[in-house]
């Protein structure tokens, strides 16, 4: 399964809104391009999946506070690099781990609940988006342009899991209630 609708699966089943997952969806996009173990580490020689074996080895003992951004919400400051690894420690799994990074990234965002209660409630993408912007990932250029941006690669998340989804589910209604007025001819 393709990270894309991993991600959709699991923040789905947490906020089921499907405006505030692509809102969120969106942003880690503009971030990572939703890749778990995204980082720019070529200044150090290395690729970032040599980044996050020797992270989850223990070589890399400067993974707190390197500066590196990483992830799927690129985390850079340390402490929520430090929790990020120890939550890894925990769960026994890879610092990359893309379960791992939205079961600490669901708890990292009760901590910021006006971007939770927004992103259960919104009613556009564009609303979800923003708070996550503006409250959540705070960059320093946070523009119209940069909101739109942003906002867009929801609404691309949006129509590819939600309303094919929903049009497919109800052409299956729909051939389902037919398949069984036929049925229910040919059986008088």
């Amino acid at each position: 399964m393709m990270n894309e609708q991993i991600i959709w699966n699991y923040l789905y089943k947490k906020l089921n809104n499907p405006y505030g997952v692509a809102g969120l969806m969106g942003n880690l996009f503009a971030e990572s391009s939703l890749n778990p173990i995204a980082c720019n580490v070529k200044k150090y020689g290395i690729t970032s999946k040599e980044y996050t074996d020797i992270t989850d080895s223990g070589i890399n003992d400067n993974f707190i506070t390197d500066g590196v951004a990483y992830g799927l919400a690129q985390w850079c400051y340390h402490t929520r690099k430090k929790a990020l690894l120890n939550m890894a420690k925990t769960k026994k799994k890879s610092v990359g781990d893309i379960n791992l990074q939205l079961d600490y990234l669901w708890s990292e965002l009760q901590a910021y609940k006006t971007v939770t209660k927004t992103l259960i409630n919104a009613t556009t993408i564009r609303e979800a988006s923003d708070i996550v912007l503006l409250k959540y990932e705070k960059p320093a250029n946070t523009s119209e342009t940069v909101k739109q941006k942003r906002a867009s690669y929801g609404q691309k998340y949006f129509n590819k899991y939600f309303v094919s989804e929903t049009i497919t589910t109800t052409l299956n209604m729909k051939n389902a209630i037919e398949l069984r007025t036929e049925l229910g001819r040919k059986l008088k």
